[in-house]
């Protein structure tokens, strides 16, 4: 079933995994501040496979938010864990007549007013381009928790760099819009389904030629982070270096 979007609007998909209690006090903040903007936006929250009773929590929730906010729309629940990165595809197969397509993380780490500011420069673009919240350019205002994360971001930045050759400083923050041709020609390509497809999103969209945009944003490292260094870093590494190598060919 799609989502019921605006012609020519956005679908922003917010993945949800085990994320009951950070994506409600999100939201507490997003949902107003994308009513008040009067963007042409539809929400998609995906629930990627948690246990019953936080899906279930959640998709209580989001009836409860719809009946404030018309554009929040019912749960789409995955029967099992796929990743972020499935989870988003996920939701963005539900596109309807959107013309752009969007996520952010459901921690909140990228302000509120920072993702409905990415939101409508995308809509007020004139051309296709990809934008990319960004935690490593001129601008951007970070709240990294601890020395030891901030070096890390910015060694794994460097690595998809090495590996890619995508020109961008950071592929890895939770908010990001592209049009959402460049995903319809994309997508039967796109292989990584957890924390690294981004790095893969991105290559597809910079090899077919579609210029890519960084944008300065509030960020702040939020507490509960999915990510494991231990269980998670090497794999992303390996991911990385396998798309890099991967030739990503993006159909119009």
């Amino acid at each position: 079933m799609s989502a019921t979007s605006q012609p020519g609007g956005i679908l922003l998909v917010i993945p949800a995994w085990c994320e009951t209690v950070r994506l409600n006090a999100f939201a507490s903040r997003l949902f107003p501040a994308l009513a008040a903007s009067g963007l042409p936006v539809t929400v998609q929250i995906v629930d990627d496979g948690s246990p019953a009773h936080l899906a279930e929590a959640l998709a209580e929730r989001c009836s409860a938010w719809r009946a404030q906010f018309p554009f929040v729309q019912p749960l789409h629940r995955l029967p099992a864990n796929i990743g972020k990165g499935g989870a988003i595809y996920a939701g963005w197969d539900l596109a309807g007549e959107a013309a752009w397509l969007a996520f952010c993380d459901a921690d909140g780490s990228v302000d509120a007013d920072e993702v409905v500011r990415i939101l409508n420069t995308a809509l007020t673009s004139p051309d296709p381009v990809c934008y990319c919240a960004s935690r490593h350019i001129q601008g951007a205002q970070t709240h990294w928790g601890s020395i030891l994360r901030q070096v890390l971001s910015h060694l794994f930045a460097a690595w998809v760099r090495w590996h890619t050759r995508l020109p961008l400083r950071d592929s890895q923050c939770g908010a990001k819009v592209i049009p959402r041709a460049i995903y319809r020609g994309a997508k039967g390509r796109l292989s990584e389904k957890r924390y690294a497809f981004d790095v893969e999103l991105m290559l597809a969209c910079f090899r077919a030629g579609v210029a890519i945009q960084e944008i300065p944003v509030r960020w702040s490292w939020q507490p509960g982070s999915r990510i494991k260094l231990a269980r998670d870093g090497f794999s992303m590494l390996c991911a990385v270096r396998r798309i890099g190598r991967t030739r990503i060919r993006t159909a119009f």
